[in-house]
């Protein structure tokens, strides 16, 4: 299960002012930097030409003692389509930090100035990965190519909870001049303050100040190109880490004794929470039967322990109503079942347990979720492993559960959990592990339609979608703070995404939301109005009526970034298209089965059956790796052929003209 959204990576975003010297005793002042007569004049980036817009100067800085962050960007624009950066977002989860003190202003390219007195609004915004934040969005006056613009902010953390300590480095756009700085909280005996560098530009690194804190300098960096189907921001984007390491922790260790020394500690806590074997045994006796196999005692233990409430997916609290309710901790797993309820890591804690009071092998294993990074043991980053699954031994066989991510059956992990290493517990401090990656066929989704073509044209009839296994457990957790009408809703809005505009779809019934052992099915009727198109004396019927999302992904001839297929998925799709009198087949379009590689697969095939054309499509995904941009031509093609072949048409003709020919 991976971490609440209690522990969040810290955006980079802080606001800092003009004469900030950057020195180790650096804070926010409200004072904006001189503009240059130059910068005013510039028509582009000479280091990068035809850029849209660069960031001319940027600075960052932390201030732990007080929970802040600073930020303050001046960016240039170079075109029209650089005039999207006077459209500001600033995310953060609001259960930890808010966006405070913002100011903004626009500078024409006559140098005359323009400040920011609209409104600060607040909104819900998706980033990469699923994960929904709040933003404080504002959009500067008269922006326009040859302006500057600027803003500064301070992002201020709750400093009750835990908050991890990152300068992001590198953004979107190119960055001429950059300053970090962190100032940390100097209490006599206070842990020291570490760091981690990943990708960032060679010699550049933090210098520690005469007062402590620490500063960096960076010129002329390239930004990171947007692009569909990217990596999470952790594997490509420079940033530096922060770290507190105790004064008692040993010095100059290795990654190996490091991971000894972890594993032993995480390992010592949990064999401290389960021992309650009485407990656990007593569960045991009320769950399963003597005679039951193996894998159907795990299966009903697995259900025993989602009957655990699930207190990692609770809207979070501050400490203060924490307080109130009086919430205690739980000790051990007897505290658990008796409460019956704990965190994520307590559940999958109970599932261990109960696993080794039925006579398994079994412990906790810690791995890195891909949704956010790799694991890289050498950088001794604990935070790297931030998601825990349960490791069983059945027979020969590695099995790895997880009950704490809750809408997965058994068997299932969350797609990020697969492919991915880690650490399995044991007394002598862990043993290295690679979860295995799943197959297409583990997270696949179905949607038969039946559907009938009016003679004028329009499509109408019932539309089912299935969600199996990993993509229903998906659906089921991106959905879990909806009720039946916010469910109905997004649904809705998803399939109107793959069909025309001007399209009506309406849900009639949804099973399976609370059977995580089951499919999760939704059934509606559907209406496309134009959806055959007339040709002179013929009718165009198109062999599906979906929109794929993939082949829109891969119209720009050149990429810069990897390509990042989160996991290996199937899509499958069955049309019945029933024919109206009027009309006969005049063609049906040639079965097509490419297959490039890399687990990717694409068939789609028609067939007439008297007056109905029946199609059948599938597209395997073969995700979960990360593939090279110059692999992207070979996708590309794979793609662009997915989409020719879904935009093929049925040929029809009217009844009379065909008795003609």
């Amino acid at each position: 299960m991976k971490p609440s959204h209690k522990t969040p990576i810290l955006l980079a975003v802080s606001i800092l002012t003009a004469l900030l010297a950057f020195s180790g005793n650096s804070r926010a002042k409200d004072d904006w930097l001189p503009v240059p007569p130059e910068d005013l004049a510039l028509k582009d980036n000479p280091l990068n030409p035809g850029a849209h817009a660069m960031i001319l100067y940027r600075e960052t800085a932390i201030e732990t003692k007080i929970a802040a962050q600073f930020e303050y960007r001046r960016i240039k624009i170079f075109t029209e389509e650089g005039k999207k950066f006077g459209d500001v977002e600033l995310p953060f989860l609001k259960s930890q930090s808010d966006i405070k003190d913002v100011r903004a202003r626009t500078i024409r390219s006559d140098g005359s100035i323009v400040n920011f007195d609209g409104a600060v609004y607040e909104k819900e915004i998706v980033k990469a990965g699923g994960i929904k934040y709040l933003a404080k969005t504002f959009s500067l006056p008269e922006v326009q190519p040859g302006c500057i613009i600027e803003y500064k902010y301070r992002e201020q953390f709750d400093s009750d909870y835990y908050w991890s300590v990152e300068w992001q480095i590198q953004g979107d756009l190119f960055t001429r001049t950059a300053k970090f700085s962190i100032v940390p909280n100097n209490v006599p005996g206070a842990p020291g303050l570490y760091f981690r560098l990943y990708r960032t530009p060679q010699d550049s690194k933090p210098e520690k100040q005469k007062d402590g804190s620490l500063a960096m300098e960076i010129h002329n960096l390239p930004g990171v190109d947007q692009e569909d189907l990217m990596p999470p921001e952790n594997y490509i984007r420079a940033r530096v880490a922060f770290y507190y390491r105790s004064q008692d922790d040993p010095q100059n260790e290795t990654a190996e004794q490091f991971w000894k020394r972890i594993g032993k500690s995480w390992n010592e806590r949990m064999e401290k929470f389960i021992d309650k074997k009485g407990a656990l045994q007593g569960v045991v006796s009320q769950t399963v039967s003597p005679s039951d196999a193996p894998e159907v005692k795990l299966q009903k233990l697995y259900a025993r322990v989602l009957q655990i409430h699930n207190t990692s997916f609770d809207v979070s609290q501050t400490r203060e109503e924490d307080k109130r309710e009086k919430l205690k901790p739980n000790n051990n797993v007897d505290d658990l079942l008796k409460r019956g309820s704990g965190n994520a890591t307590e559940v999958n804690e109970l599932m261990v347990g109960l696993a080794r009071a039925a006579g398994f092998e079994s412990s906790m294993a810690y791995v890195a979720p891909r949704s956010n990074n790799g694991f890289y043991p050498a950088m001794q980053d604990t935070t790297q492993l931030g998601a825990n699954i349960v490791w069983i031994k059945v027979g020969n066989q590695d099995l790895y559960l997880d009950p704490a991510a809750k809408f997965y059956g058994y068997g299932v992990l969350p797609w990020y959990e697969t492919g991915v290493a880690g650490l399995r517990l044991d007394k002598q401090g862990g043993t290295n592990i690679s979860v295995p990656m799943t197959v297409a066929a583990d997270a696949t989704r179905e949607r038969h339609a039946e559907v009938r073509l009016e003679p004028d044209g329009t499509l109408s009839g019932k539309l089912e979608i299935t969600y199996f296994r990993q993509w229903g457990g998906a659906v089921r957790n991106d959905e879990r703070n909806e009720d039946d009408t916010g469910k109905k809703k997004d649904i809705t809005d998803e399939v109107k995404g793959w069909i025309t505009a001007g399209s009506a779809f309406e849900i009639t019934s949804m099973t399976g939301w609370d059977k995580i052992e089951e499919p999760l099915h939704i059934e509606g009727t559907l209406k496309i109005p134009g959806f055959a198109i007339g040709a002179g004396h013929r009718v165009l019927l198109p062999l599906t009526f979906f929109r794929d999302t993939y082949p829109s992904s891969f119209q720009p001839e050149k990429r810069s970034n990897a390509l990042y297929f989160r996991y290996p998925a199937l899509e499958k799709d069955s049309f019945s298209f029933h024919l109206p009198g009027e009309f006969k087949i005049e063609t049906l379009p040639s079965p097509e089965k490419i297959a490039p590689g890399a687990n990717f697969e694409y068939s789609l095939a028609s067939a007439q059956d008297g007056d109905v054309v029946k199609i059948d499509r599938r597209l395997a995904i073969g995700g979960g790796s990360m593939f090279p941009s110059n692999t992207y031509p070979t996708f590309r093609k794979f793609f662009n052929t997915v989409k020719t072949d879904d935009d093929g048409q049925i040929v029809l003709q009217p009844a009379q003209a065909a008795k003609g020919n």
